[in-house]
């Protein structure tokens, strides 16, 4: 038995994850999104906990076929596409998928993010600048470049997080967000890349 069949029982996570697939999340979503979607929807209340990763629709009565389920989640996902806490649904409906996306940028990241003097020194006249950069300015000129990047980064992740969706699944809805925005998926696990000191 699944939730194709009988909506209104309690299933496990997988089961869930495939039946949402069918129709209501974005088809190339793989199998490590599953958990991280499944908490989020958590939070929002479209589903509940029975402990023990056991899973249940909310508010679903046992006459309702999957089809009818599935079209009231829909509908209620859209509404909460236009709530705060529902602001990332956008980016894992599948009815969303052929509309343009919202960046997540707003206008204070925009703003924040023009050029500026990274070192913040004033020259004498007749003082030669050096363009032999330390690694402590290198890594200032970056940090200062990189800043409205993780400031976005930081705050959705922080938006996205909840009782149940875990900073680990924001990072993942969050990585997903952004090769959505680019145009790129799946997403893919972030990794660290070390580099090698310039001499």
């Amino acid at each position: 038995m699944s939730p194709h069949e009988e909506p209104h029982l309690i299933y496990s996570e997988d089961l869930w994850f495939e039946w949402f697939l069918d129709g209501i999340l974005n088809a190339d979503i793989d199998g490590a999104g599953g958990a991280p979607i499944l908490h989020y929807l958590l939070d929002l209340n479209i589903l509940v906990s029975e402990g023990n990763g056991l899973l249940k629709l909310s508010r679903v009565s046992k006459e309702q076929s999957s089809h009818e389920v599935k079209k009231r989640i829909l509908e209620a996902l859209n509404d909460l596409s236009k709530s705060e806490n529902g602001f990332a649904l956008v980016y894992f409906l599948s009815s969303f998928s052929n509309k343009k996306l919202p960046p997540l940028i707003t206008e204070e990241h925009t703003s924040s993010s023009k050029r500026k003097n990274i070192f913040k020194k004033n020259y004498l006249p007749g003082e030669k600048q050096s363009s032999d950069l330390s690694n402590l300015q290198i890594v200032k000129k970056w940090g200062n470049q990189l800043r409205p990047f993780l400031d976005v980064e930081q705050k959705t992740i922080a938006r996205l997080r909840g009782t149940y969706t875990s900073q680990e699944d924001a990072q993942w809805l969050f990585s997903y967000i952004l090769n959505k925005i680019r145009k790129k998926s799946p997403a893919k696990k972030w990794e660290q890349i070390s580099r090698k000191r310039h001499r």
